[in-house]
């Protein structure tokens, strides 16, 4: 017993016993004072949070107290700010298809750079048009003129029938008032590409006059020849499907299915200019009627 005495446990206890009278007897003299504000130490950090959580709720409550009118000027404010959002998001995808439509082609223009091409969007279809003809948000003012081919980064499409000064109308390769002098280059075969309503249907093109022993067969690529200036050369045209008699029973014809779906075409280039353009328009062109720029 005598040894608890001497340890440390016991001076260490010791301390703590004197410190804790010291309080008592300094707090009995100052009238509670040091112990409350001691208290107040403790405390004040929750007192803090506390403060910081009414405030909160006081502003929600303070929201729900607005008046009619001021709510709806908030709701204006907000509205205001998504109209904003919305425009700087339709400038943004603007941008975007522009940016899509320049490195296209960019990518066009590296492949054949003696042609010149204009980008345009397909801004309406004739729903009465059998061949899927459409309309661009490109005219004359833009360099666009009827005979000009239209071209998209898989191939040809067809060609400006109707040029007006802020838009024009595209005839579909698909439709049979357009021929297409055409070659097989992995071959040396040429020949014509057509169509009617009933390849039409089906999506697909006829290549005419191709020899009884045509060495051409599915899976061939068939481009623009190039052949009476109405088409630039070497522009992709589609891929052989089949290869079968003609109605005559003398030469062949070759069913050719475009690269691109005619049927959903959004995205275009006119080709204004190339080598020997304008010897033949190949296609009979109508005349605006009434002189008018076409608004479809």
């Amino acid at each position: 017993m005598k040894d608890f005495f001497k340890t440390s446990s016991f001076k260490v206890l010791a301390i703590a016993v004197v410190v804790l009278l010291g309080l008592i007897i300094y707090t009995a003299s100052a009238g509670g004072s040091f112990l409350a504000s001691l208290l107040g130490f403790v405390t004040s950090p929750m007192q803090s949070v506390s403060t910081s959580t009414t405030g909160k709720v006081t502003e929600f409550v303070d929201l729900n107290s607005l008046s009619r009118e001021e709510l709806q000027d908030m709701v204006d404010s907000l509205n205001q700010e998504n109209a904003q959002l919305r425009e700087q998001l339709v400038d943004y995808e603007s941008l975007q298809k522009e940016n899509e439509q320049l490195k296209t082609q960019l990518e066009i223009t590296e492949e054949v750079p003696e042609n010149t091409l204009r980008a345009a969007t397909v801004i309406g279809r004739d729903p009465n048009d059998v061949f899927y003809g459409f309309s661009l948000d490109q005219g004359t003012l833009a360099g666009v003129e009827a005979g000009d081919p239209v071209i998209t980064q898989s191939g040809l499409v067809g060609v400006v029938s109707q040029a007006y000064a802020t838009t024009s109308k595209v005839t579909c390769i698909l439709s049979e008032d357009i021929n297409v002098s055409a070659v097989a280059p992995s071959r040396g075969e040429s020949g014509v590409i057509c169509s009617d309503i009933t390849t039409a249907s089906s999506g697909l093109l006829r290549m005419r006059y191709l020899a009884s022993d045509t060495q051409v067969q599915a899976g061939d690529i068939i481009t623009t020849s190039g052949a009476g200036g109405t088409f630039p050369k070497d522009i992709i045209i589609g891929e052989v499907q089949s290869v079968q008699k003609a109605d005559n029973d003398v030469s062949m014809v070759a069913m050719v299915r475009p690269y691109e779906d005619l049927t959903a075409v959004e995205e275009v280039f006119v080709v204004i200019d190339f080598p020997g353009a304008g010897e033949d328009t190949g296609i009979p062109l109508e005349e605006d009627p009434a002189g008018q720029e076409d608004t479809e």
